[in-house]
């Protein structure tokens, strides 16, 4: 029988490649012959999932019997209504599937669609929670006065200096060059300069 075995890398990339690793022992414990595999960058915010995609299409085809993949939330991540419909497209093209850590699915028969629903809602809820942590942290964070996002660029020259040197006469380019600087940047310094002199001055 052939297989092909589905994973998402997320940050954690040696991880992983455990869990890939042990999706691949267990294809051949079960004698199985590994026709391909499909691996995307999991990436936070980005829905687009190319590989899954591309190993829909070769269900499709019949170019393998099975397809392995470490659990339903490496699987997807957009709630019950996406897991299902993937797992369906694999049962409508006569393409089994089995997930690693829930083998148990593949024992329940006419029970499994429901079962399937309620884990793929499980890991719906905690992506969910998990960015509405974030996104509180975030909102606490500004409250309470700290920096969020980028830390702010340090640069060798003022902006007050900057505005000077420009009212001297030099222009975007030496200033750029002489402070190693990329010229927006040095226009930002002299606007930013500019608005210190203003309020200054007010």
């Amino acid at each position: 029988m052939k297989a092909a075995i589905y994973a998402r890398v997320s940050t954690d990339r040696q991880e992983s490649l455990n869990q890939i690793a042990e999706l691949r022992e267990y294809a051949t414990r079960q004698g199985w012959e590994i026709l391909r595999e499909y691996v995307d960058e999991d990436v936070r915010g980005k829905d687009r999932k190319p590989q899954l995609e591309a190993l829909l299409l070769d269900a499709h085809q019949r170019r393998f019997d099975v397809a392995i993949f470490w659990a339903l939330d490496r699987l997807t991540r957009s709630g019950v209504k996406d897991a299902i419909d993937i797992l369906h497209r694999l049962g409508s093209s006569g393409v089994d599937f089995v997930s690693f850590r829930e083998s148990y699915l593949t024992s329940l028969g006419p029970f499994r669609d429901m079962v399937v629903g309620i884990l793929a809602t499980i890991a719906n809820v905690e992506t969910v929670r998990m960015s509405e942590r974030i996104r509180s942290g975030l909102s606490r964070a500004k409250a309470e006065g700290k920096h969020v996002g980028r830390p702010p660029a340090s640069y060798s020259v003022s902006p007050a200096e900057i505005a000077q040197e420009r009212a001297a006469g030099a222009s975007w380019g030496s200033l750029a060059s002489k402070y190693g600087l990329p010229r927006t940047s040095v226009r930002r310094l002299y606007q930013k300069g500019l608005a210190e002199n203003d309020g200054g001055h007010g």
